[in-house]
C-alpha cells in the first residue's frame, strides 16, 4: 500500500508540474526576460517529486533485501530438528570411525578412502557383480560408491523387490567378501542419467511438488512427499544399517549420502529447504543408521555444512531460524565436457563431429582443481574440521541422443591419462576421500536411462560396458598404487606455501605438501616450518604449453649446517601426463631420498619375518624395500650421503655439493640394490617397462579387514602380493590363491611375495629379477582356445505383426493431455488410436501432432510419417533438461488427405499413434521437469468438418503392475506367443516395411564358447545392428537395448550381458522393430559377434574398417575378438598353516 501511496504521489506531482507548464503559469510568475528564475509554486512541486522518487529508490533495494532475508529465514525451515540431534555419536563410536581435517580414521588407522562408483542395477545379471567388483579391487579401489535406486525395486506404492537382481544385501555381502568399503547414497534422489532421477513413477503421479519444487527455482517443503520419501527409507535404510562399520564387526557401510545434489543457494540467492535434509536425516537415524550422514553440493556451494556451534542454540522466532548440516561436507566435481554434450543451456554451434574435436584444456583443469583445498576450507565451520571430500569425480561422461559420437570417441577425446590427472591434482589439495563416478559405467537395460542416455552407459569409464581394463585404468592404478603404499605419510599432509623446487619450463610444476608424519611414522606438526622435516609430496603435472616431455628440476637444499643451495636434475614427463614425486624421504633402510624426478609406482617393505621357534625364514637375507620404477633413462634420485650400487640395472652417480649422490638408471628392464655404507639393509630398485607397469598389481590389506579376518600383518601401507603380466589379478585371502585373467599375448606372470609358495606350485626363478622374493610362473590355459571363433549362426527365424484391433484400448481424453504418464505408460511406447469419419471438402486434410519424443503415424493401415522431437537446448521443445517452456512449438504437420476414406464413406478412418518416450527428466538441481507430459502433448485435424466427432482411445502398458517398472517395450502383445511364423532367411533377406507397422522378429543362437570351458574363458559378445530402422532388443526374455538406426541415436553394438546368456543352450533374441522408410535387405545387417577391440592401445575401443567403402568393410573380418583366459594359482606356503596367517 505504501508503494502504490508513493507512485500516485509522484504521478500528481509530475501532472501538476505539467499543468503549470501547459497554462504558461511559469511565464506568468517570470518579472524578467533572460533571467532564470523558479517560481514558488515550481520549486514545491519539484521538492515533492524529487522526495517522492527518492523514498521509491529507497524502498526499491529495501524491498529486495526484505525478501532475501525472507527467503533466507522461510528456506531455513521450523522443524523440531538440529544439527546435533542427528549428528554421528563420536562417543560411542569414535573408536571405530572418526576423522579430522585430513582423512578418517578406521579403528584408529588414518585411512585413505578411494573408491569408484558401482550401479548394480545397470547389470541386469547379478552373477557377473561379483566379477566387476573383483576388478574394482584389481585397480586399487577399497571403496565403492552406490546409488541405490529408489523406482527401481518400487513398482507401486507399498511394494518393494529386494530378491533376485534387487538383492542389496547380498550386494553388501560381496563387498565384505571381496573386503571393499560402501558409501551408501540412497537418494532418494539419485540423479545418475535414470528416468525421474531414481523416483518411482508412483510417486510422480501422486505429488505435484517432487523434491519440494514448486517451479523451477523456488521450493516448497511438502510433508505429503517426505513421507513417501520416508516410506523408502524404511525399507532401504534397515538393510543397508545391518552392513554398517559400526553395527557389524565385518560391516563395510562407511557412510551414507542423504539427498543427492541438493544446493543450499543458487546464485547466492537462498533455494534449498533445511527442513528437508532435516527431515530425511532424522528418518535415517531412527532406522538405525548409526554412520556419519554426508552431502554431496553439485559443486563447491558451501550446502548444508554443520555448524553446531550455532545451531545448538534455541531458535525463539522467524529471525532466529538455525541452519541445518550433516557430518560429512562433500561434493561434486566435472569440469572438462566432450564438446557435444556439455551441459550448458544453450549449446549451440557446438561442434558434432568427433573427427573435428579438439583437445580438452589443461586450463579447464587448473581453474577447477587447483583451488578445492582453499575454497572448502573457506566455509569454515565443519567443512574447514573434516577431510576434503569428492563422492562424485569425473571419471568420464555420457553421451546423449541426437548424437554423432559414440563412447569411443569420448574415451579417445579423454585420452589414457585424463583420470590419472585429475587423480593426482586432487590429492595435491589434500583430498583423501574420493569416488570415482564412473569406475564402471554398465548398461541402460530396459528403459532404466532418461532422456540423457541410450542404451550404453559405458561412460568412457575405466572399465569397459564389456568388462575390458582400458589404458586409463592402468594408469590410474599405477597413482592409486602409489597413494596406497605411501599412505601412512600422504593422509595427513599440509601445503608447503613456498616450495623447495623450481623447474625450467611453465606449468609442469603443481604443488608440493608436507607430510605431518615423518618416515618413521611419528608425528611431526611440530616442526612443519623446518624444511628438513616431514617427506615432502611433489605433485608433478606437464601443462606446459610448448608439451616438452623433457625439462630441468632446481631442487633447493640444505646439507647440516651449511648454507642452501639448488642443484639439477632431469626429469621426463610427457604432456598431460603426471606423477608424485618423493622427497626428504628415509627408507626402512637408512637411506635418505632428497628428491626423485623418477616417478616411483610403487613401495614394498619386506619386514624380517620370524617363525614360532623364533627362526628367520625372510626371503630376502635382511629387511628390506623395494620401489617399483619405470624404464626411464632420464629421471633422477637423489641421495644424502655415499652410497653404493650393484644389480643388472645400468647406472651412473654423480656427486653434487658437499655429499649429495645423484643416481640415473640405463633405459633397461633390471634391478638395482641400493645400500650406504654404514648400513646392511638393501633398497631395491625394479625398473619396468610400459607393458608390465600396465599389469602391475598389488594387494593391500587394510587395518578393519586384517582385524575382521583375525589376519596377521606387518604394515597396512605395504602389500602382501604383487603381480604384473597379466591384466587382472584378484588374491582370495580365503583360499590363499591368485585368480589371473589374462590374453592371448600374455604368457606369464611375475610374482613379488613375502613368503616363498609350496614346491608344487611350479613356480621358477625370474632371470630378469633374480631375487629372493620375486618368481615367475608360465601360463597355461590359452593353450586350450586358440580356436575360439565368436560368430555364431543365426538360425530358427520367426516373425509375427502387431494387431492393433486386438489390443486393449481405453477412451482418453486428449485435450486434456496425452494420458501418458497418468496412466503410467512410461516404459517405451504408448499408443493412441483415434477414429473419424470422412466428413470433409478441403483440398487437404492435416494432422498436427506435438508429442515426446519420437511418433509413428499410421492411417487406415498406411504408413503416413514419423518424426523425433528432441532438444539440447534448455526450454526447447523436447529439451533433455528443465521446462518445456515453449513446448508449444515442438509440432509437426502431415497431409493425411491421401490416406482417408472418400468423403461420406460410411467407413471410419482408422489412426494409429505410437509415441516412443525416451525417459522422463530427472529432476536435477533447481529444475521441476521429471513431470514434463510424454506421449501426445496436442494433436489437431483440420480440413475435417467443424462438428466431426473423433473418438481417441489409448493403450500401452502400465509399469505399476510390473516385477520391474523399466522392463517393457510398451507395446501390449510384447510377450504374445502365438501367430508366429517360420521365416527361414530372417529379417536380412526380408527387408523391412513401414506398412508393417510393428513387426516382431526372433532367432536362436547358441553360444561359441564351449560348456566345458565356461570356468576358463571370458568371451563377451555383442549384436552388431545396422539399418535405417527403430529395435527394441530382448534377449533371453530381458529388454536389453533399443536401437535407432535413422541417425537418432549412434550405437550399433548392443552388449549381450554373459550372466544373461546361457552355455551349452539355445539363446533367442527377440526384436520389436519398425521404420519410417522401406530398408532394403541389403541395406540390413545382424550379427553376433566377439568384441574386436583396441587391445595394443589398451583403449578398449572397437576397431572398424577404415576402408570406407560397402557395408560388408565395416568390420574387418581378420580381427581377433577380445577372450580372457581365467587361471588359479595356488599360494599353499612350505610353512605350517599358521604362518600363513602372515597373509
Amino acid at each position: 500500500m505504501d508503494l502504490l501511496l508513493k507512485l500516485f504521489r509522484i504521478c500528481i506531482s509530475g501532472y501538476l508540474l505539467g499543468l503549470c507548464y501547459k497554462n504558461k503559469i511559469f511565464d506568468i510568475l517570470q518579472p524578467q526576460k533572460n533571467v532564470i528564475q523558479f517560481p514558488p509554486i515550481l520549486i514545491l512541486f519539484l521538492i515533492m517529486a524529487i522526495v517522492e522518487l527518492a523514498a521509491l529508490l529507497a524502498f526499491i533495494p529495501a524491498s529486495f533485501v526484505a525478501l532475501y532475508v525472507w527467503l533466507l529465514q522461510s528456506r531455513k525451515g521450523s522443524l523440531p530438528i538440529t544439527t546435533s540431534e542427528v549428528s554421528y555419536n563420536r562417543s560411542k563410536y569414535g573408536n571405530i570411525l572418526n576423522w579430522d581435517k585430513y582423512c578418517l580414521y578406521i579403528h584408529g588407522i588414518p585411512t585413505l578412502i578411494i573408491s569408484g562408483e558401482f550401479h548394480y542395477w545397470r547389470l541386469p545379471d547379478r552373477s557377473r557383480w561379483k566379477s566387476i567388483l573383483k576388478k574394482y579391487r584389481a585397480g586399487g579401489f577399497n571403496c565403492i560408491r552406490i546409488y541405490f535406486h529408489w523406482g527401481y525395486h518400487s513398482p507401486d506404492e507399498g511394494i518393494y523387490h529386494f530378491d533376485g537382481n534387487r538383492d542389496i544385501d547380498y550386494l553388501l555381502d560381496l563387498c565384505e567378501e571381496l573386503n571393499l568399503y560402501v558409501l551408501a547414497a540412497p537418494g532418494p534422489y539419485i540423479c545418475a542419467e535414470t528416468q525421474a532421477g531414481g523416483f518411482p513413477i508412483w510417486v510422480i503421479e501422486k505429488v505435484q511438488k517432487l523434491r519440494h519444487v514448486l517451479h523451477s527455482g523456488f521450493k516448497s517443503y511438502d510433508p505429503t512427499f517426505s513421507e513417501y520419501e520416508k516410506q523408502w527409507f524404511e525399507n532401504v535404510l534397515p538393510i543397508i544399517a545391518r552392513h554398517q562399520i559400526t553395527s557389524k564387526s565385518d560391516g563395510c557401510v562407511l557412510a551414507v549420502q542423504i539427498e543427492n545434489e541438493l544446493l543450499e543457494k543458487v546464485l547466492s540467492i537462498p533455494f534449498g529447504l533445511h527442513d528437508e535434509m532435516r527431515f530425511l536425516c532424522k528418518s535415517a537415524r531412527d532406522c538405525e543408521i548409526t554412520v556419519p550422514l554426508f552431502t554431496n553440493d553439485p559443486f563447491e556451494a558451501g550446502s548444508f555444512i554443520a555448524k553446531p556451534e550455532i545451531d545448538s542454540k534455541p531458535s525463539y522466532h522467524f529471525f532466529d531460524r538455525k541452519t541445518f548440516g550433516l557430518d560429512l561436507y562433500g561434493f561434486d566435481k566435472y569440469f572438462v565436457f566432450v564438446p557435444a554434450s556439455e551441459p550448458i543451456p544453450w549449446a549451440f554451434n557446438v561442434q558434432e563431429n568427433p573427427k573435428k574435436w579438439k583437445s580438452w584444456n589443461p586450463k579447464d583443469v587448473m581453474k577447477a582443481l587447483d583451488g578445492i583445498e582453499s575454497t572448502v576450507r573457506g566455509f569454515g565451520y565443519e567443512a574447514a574440521k573434516s577431510p576434503i571430500f569428492i563422492p562424485e569425480l569425473q571419471g568420464g561422461w555420457f553421451t546423449t541422443y541426437k548424437s554423432q559420437h559414440t563412447f569411443d570417441d569420448v574415451y579417445n577425446f579423454y585420452g589414457d591419462s585424463f583420470t590419472r590427472i585429475v587423480f593426482d591434482s586432487v590429492l595435491a589439495q589434500g583430498c583423501t576421500m574420493l569416488s570415482f563416478y564412473m569406475a564402471y559405467g554398465g548398461t541402460n537395460w530396459g528403459t532404466l536411462g532418461d532422456i540423457d542416455g541410450y542404451t550404453s552407459y559405458d561412460y568412457s569409464a575405466c572399465i569397459r560396458e564389456y568388462g575390458y581394463i582400458s589404458s586409463r585404468l592402468r594408469k590410474l592404478r599405477l597413482g592409486i598404487l602409489f597413494a596406497h603404499s605411501f599412505s601412512d605419510l600422504l593422509v595427513k599432509t599440509e601445503c608447503v606455501r613456498n616450495p623447495n623446487i623450481t623447474t625450467s619450463i611453465k606449468n609442469v610444476f603443481n604443488s608440493q605438501r608436507r607430510s605431518l608424519v615423518n618416515s618413521n611414522n611419528q608425528n611431526n606438526q611440530s616442526n612443519q616450518n623446518n624444511q628438513n622435516n616431514g617427506v615432502l609430496f611433489t605433485f608433478m603435472r606437464n601443462f606446459s604449453e610448448q608439451k616438452h616431455p623433457i625439462f630441468q628440476v632446481y631442487v633447493k637444499y640444505q646439507e647440516g649446517q651449511r648454507r642452501a643451495q639448488k642443484y639439477l636434475m632431469q626429469c621426463y614427463l610427457p604432456y598431460k601426463s603426471s606423477f608424485i614425486a618423493i622427497g626428504n624421504y628415509i627408507t626402512t633402510t637408512g637411506l635418505k631420498l632428497i628428491f626423485s624426478t623418477l616417478p616411483i609406482h610403487l613401495r614394498i617393505i619386506l619386514p624380517s619375518i620370524k617363525n614360532e621357534e623364533n627362526e628367520d625364514i625372510s626371503l630376502a637375507d635382511t629387511s628390506c624395500e623395494i620401489w617399483i620404477v619405470p624404464v626411464n633413462n632420464i629421471g633422477e634420485m637423489a641421495f644424502q650421503g655415499e652410497i653404493m650400487v650393484d644389480g643388472n640395472l645400468g647406472y651412473s652417480i654423480r656427486k653434487v655439493g658437499h655429499a649429495i649422490h645423484i643416481l640415473s638408471f640405463s633405459g633397461v628392464v633390471g634391478f638395482a640394490r641400493i645400500r650406504n655404507t654404514e648400513s646392511t639393509k638393501d633398497l631395491y630398485i625394479l625398473a619396468l617397462h610400459k607393458e608390465s607397469l600396465g599389469t602391475l598389481h598389488a594387494v593391500f590389506d587394510d587395518y578393519h579387514w586384517i582385524k575382521t579376518n583375525n589376519r596377521k600383518n606387518f604394515l597396512n601401507h605395504s602389500p602382501l602380493i604383487v603381480t604384473w603380466g597379466t591384466q587382472n589379478v584378484h588374491f582370495d585371502y580365503s583360499k590363499m590363491v591368485i585368480e589371473t585373467e589374462h590374453g592371448d599375448q600374455e604368457h606369464e606372470i611375475s610374482i613379488l611375495s613375502y613368503r616363498k609358495p609350496a614346491d608344487h606350485v611350479r613356480l621358477h626363478t625370474h632371470q630378469t629379477y633374480p631375487l629372493p622374493f620375486i618368481y615367475k610362473k608360465q601360463l597355461t590355459a590359452g593353450e586350450k582356445t586358440s580356436e575360439v571363433h565368436l560368430v555364431p549362426k543365426l538360425y530358427d527365424w520367426q516373425t509375427r505383426v502387431t494387431n492393433f484391433k486386438e489390443l486393449g484400448w481405453r477412451k482418453v481424453n486428449i485435450e486434456k493431455g496425452g494420458g501418458a504418464i497418468e496412466n503410467n505408460y512410461v516404459s517405451g511406447h504408448v499408443l493412441y488410436h483415434a477414429k473419424f469419419q470422412s466428413d470433409y471438402d478441403a483440398s487437404d486434410v492435416q494432422l498436427y501432432i506435438n508429442m515426446r519424443h519420437r511418433c509413428t503415424i499410421f492411417v487406415n493401415n498406411q504408413f503416413v510419417g514419423g518424426h523425433t522431437t528432441f532438444s539440447r537446448q534448455f526450454l526447447f521443445p523436447g529439451a533433455k533438461f528443465g521446462p518445456e517452456i515453449f513446448k508449444s512449438l515442438g509440432g509437426e504437420k502431415y497431409d493425411i488427405t491421401q490416406y482417408l476414406n472418400s468423403p461420406g464413406s460410411e467407413e471410419k478412418n482408422s489412426m494409429i499413434i505410437f509415441v516412443d518416450n525416451w525417459g522422463l527428466g530427472r529432476q536435477s538441481v533447481i529444475f521441476s521437469d521429471a513431470n514434463n507430459p510424454r506421449g501426445i502433448i496436442s494433436v489437431n485435424i483440420k480440413g475435417l468438418e467443424p462438428n466431426t466427432e473423433i473418438e481417441w482411445n489409448i493403450c500401452g502398458v502400465d509399469v505399476s503392475k510390473l516385477e520391474n517398472s523399466y522392463s517393457s517395450t510398451g507395446i501390449p502383445d510384447e510377450n504374445k506367443e502365438l501367430s508366429w511364423e517360420d521365416h527361414n532367411l530372417g529379417i536380412t533377406m526380408y527387408g523391412i516395411l513401414p506398412n508393417d507397422g510393428i513387426r516382431w522378429w526372433k532367432f536362436k543362437f547358441r553360444h561359441p564358447i564351449d560348456i566345458k570351458f565356461k570356468d576358463i574363458l571370458t568371451a563377451p559378445l555383442r549384436l552388431v545392428i545396422y539399418g535405417s530402422f527403430t529395435s527394441y532388443i530382448i534377449l533371453n526374455e530381458i529388454l536389453i537395448g533399443r536401437y535407432y538406426g535413422n541417425g537418432d541415436c549412434p550405437q550399433h553394438d548392443f552388449y549381450l550381458m554373459d550372466g544373461i546368456l546361457k552355455f551349452g543352450e539355445e539363446n533367442e533374441i527377440k526384436m520389436m522393430v519398425y521404420s519410417w522408410e522401406i530398408v532394403d535387405p541389403e541395406e540390413i545387417k545382424l550379427e553376433i559377434r566377439g568384441w574386436e577391440v583396441d587391445d595394443v592401445n589398451k583403449t578398449g575401443n572397437l576397431i572398424r574398417s577404415k576402408k570406407g567403402g560397402n557395408f560388408e568393410d565395416e568390420i574387418d573380418f581378420e580381427l581377433k575378438s577380445w577372450i580372457v583366459r581365467k587361471e588359479i594359482i595356488p599360494l599353499t606356503f612350505n610353512q605350517d598353516n599358521s604362518n600363513n596367517e602372515l597373509l
